[in-house]
């Protein structure tokens, strides 16, 4: 493939260097490889296709066509299966990080079973690139430029002349009404606010305001408004700055709603394709079949002797209603099969059954996609 082909098709770039591999995988297996040589020519072609997924990925921030290939591919990990099954069930609820010991962000999602399950951010991070899902800043850390560890970061607040960390700081107060300022210290009074001069009792925020620190230090007896800050990593034992420190950003991720009904009609398929091709079907997920025009994409295409099935499958959460079983009925009008199957979870609303009878389109309806799945395997049966 030449450099201009990868560069707009990197796609293709991944597959082609994934077949090398997968060749080179097979030479060695059959012994016609000597051990060191595999090595090499296999980390060669394993950091060149990670560099090729990176910029398909990259790529696919700006392009959709590039993204939507991505995203269809992505149907079969069963790590982004989880996730958007997870999203599916609360759609308008966002999945957020927790913080555990070592306070890095941890996204935890429930199987199908209701087990837990975390999810690196890196994953998160590339379904955002390709639209499974948005983003939005969550919070901002500070990592160690040398151990790249937040889980032993401290701000330190150093003596502006000394540098000592043992400094007090004090906040000022000024009482509005007889115009005392004073450290804090001195209009406290148990949980209350008194001022030290007229003795008032200030019992609301706007009677008082704070108007800047008073830092003094322990170490060289200095007086001073503004300490200087930084960090300091317990783990390297390291001083940094704001200036060379690493910064991560943290993010919340929601599902797309441009790609929400896609990923509707796509999450479950690993569980479904597997029972179907189980029954003897030839299965495939997506499934495209020749239309008058052009290739027409189904959720999944069934193949068995001289019998062609086109299944396209919806999920929601209360009732699949008529607009993707209208989608369905248009592509069939392109095609030729032996029966159009929509399957519906957890089932399809009265208005959407009754065009389905009405258009001869088979219904498979079911609480998961593993009922629908066995509902499909009825219908070719009587097919």
């Amino acid at each position: 493939m030449s450099v201009s082909e990868s560069v707009s098709n990197p796609i293709a770039e991944v597959d082609t260097l994934s077949s090398e591999l997968a060749s080179l995988q097979r030479q060695f297996s059959e012994h016609k490889m000597k051990q060191e040589e595999f090595e090499l020519l296999s980390a060669n072609l394993k950091e060149r296709i990670v560099r090729a997924e990176a910029t398909a990925y990259a790529q696919a921030r700006k392009n959709e066509t590039i993204a939507r290939n991505l995203r269809l591919r992505s149907y079969n990990d069963p790590l982004i299966q989880q996730v958007l099954t997870h999203l599916l069930a609360a759609p308008s609820q966002a999945l957020e990080p927790e913080f555990g010991v070592g306070r890095l962000p941890e996204y935890a999602v429930k199987s199908v079973t209701g087990e837990s399950v975390t999810v690196d951010q890196r994953i998160l991070q590339r379904m955002a690139d390709i639209r499974f899902v948005t983003e939005a800043m969550f919070e901002r850390m500070v990592f160690c430029p040398l151990c790249s560890s937040p889980s032993k970061v401290y701000a330190r607040f150093t003596c502006a002349h000394c540098g000592s960390i043992d400094i007090s700081m004090s906040r000022m107060i000024e009482h509005l009404n007889c115009g005392t300022i004073h450290q804090e210290e001195a209009f406290r009074v148990g949980k209350s606010m008194i001022c030290p001069t007229c003795k008032k009792l200030l019992q609301r925020p706007d009677e008082y305001r704070l108007i800047g620190l008073v830092c003094s230090c322990r170490a060289c007896k200095a007086h001073f408004e503004d300490p200087i800050q930084g960090y300091f990593c317990r783990n390297c034992k390291h001083n940094f700055t704001l200036t060379t420190a690493q910064v991560v950003d943290v993010f919340t991720y929601s599902l797309n709603k441009d790609t929400i009904e896609e990923a509707r009609a796509h999450v479950g398929l690993n569980t479904l394709t597997e029972i179907l091709a189980a029954e003897g079907f030839d299965v495939k997920s997506p499934g495209l079949l020749s239309g008058t025009a052009k290739e027409v994409e189904f959720s999944v295409v069934l193949r068995k002797g001289d019998k062609v099935f086109a299944v396209d499958i919806s999920q929601s959460e209360s009732e699949v209603d008529v607009e993707p079983l209208l989608q369905l009925y248009v592509k069939t009008l392109e095609t030729k099969l032996t029966k159009a199957i929509f399957g519906a979870v957890p089932k399809l609303s009265n208005r959407a059954r009754d065009m389905a009878t009405f258009q001869g389109i088979a219904v498979a309806e079911g609480a998961t996609i593993s009922d629908v799945s066995h509902k499909i395997i009825e219908v070719t049966q009587a097919s």
